[in-house]
């Protein structure tokens, strides 16, 4: 009886330690350059997300402002009042801006008939968004070249989003403008 011995079988398909760690070098140099971008994606939409929240609130504001003020019969200088500037549209409306902690408040009051009420008892409503925050707030009334104050305002503000602290959601841009009466 003829035993024949088992030969030796090399096996040469598989992967050497350092073809192992060389391949798990390439992949997670990938992986860190897939998350990096990724990363940037997450942040540059946040980014304008932010810049087009401020953007679209200003448009908002000035559009109204405009529907308002173009619409004036007389602007009265009450400073040192909150509102600062009155706003008389005849016969019997007036209204009034003020800046309230951060938001910009419009109030609107009609005259009784025995004159107007005081403006702090009209219902406020704020013009900015819940997320906005309005500050340095300021109106100039333009005089015309008689001295009465009734050519328009210049309106200046600044609105800003998100904590200083958030580098990709915090965006502060001022903003001016100047509407006319009619």
């Amino acid at each position: 009886m003829i035993l024949h011995r088992p030969q030796s079988i090399k096996n040469n398909s598989g992967f050497t330690f350092v073809e192992t760690i060389t391949y798990l070098f390439i992949f997670s140099m990938l992986i860190l350059v897939i998350c990096s971008l990724v990363i940037s994606i997450f942040n540059a939409r946040k980014n304008l997300q932010s810049s087009n929240a401020v953007y679209q609130n200003a448009r908002f504001i000035v559009s109204f402002l405009n529907n308002r003020v173009h619409n004036v019969d007389l602007i009265d200088d009450v400073s040192p009042a909150p509102e600062l500037l009155h706003f008389y549209q005849f016969p019997d409306k007036r209204f009034s801006l003020s800046l309230d902690g951060d938001n910009l408040i419009y109030q609107e009051v009609q005259d009784t008939g025995s004159g107007f009420p005081d403006q702090s008892t009209a219902d406020p409503v704020r013009l900015n968004n819940k997320n906005i925050k309005v500050t340095n707030f300021n109106l100039s009334a333009v005089p015309d070249g008689e001295g009465n104050l009734n050519q328009g305002i210049k309106i200046d503000f600044i609105l800003s989003i998100g904590g200083v602290g958030d580098s990709f959601g915090h965006i502060e841009r001022p903003f001016s403008t100047f509407i006319s009466l009619r």
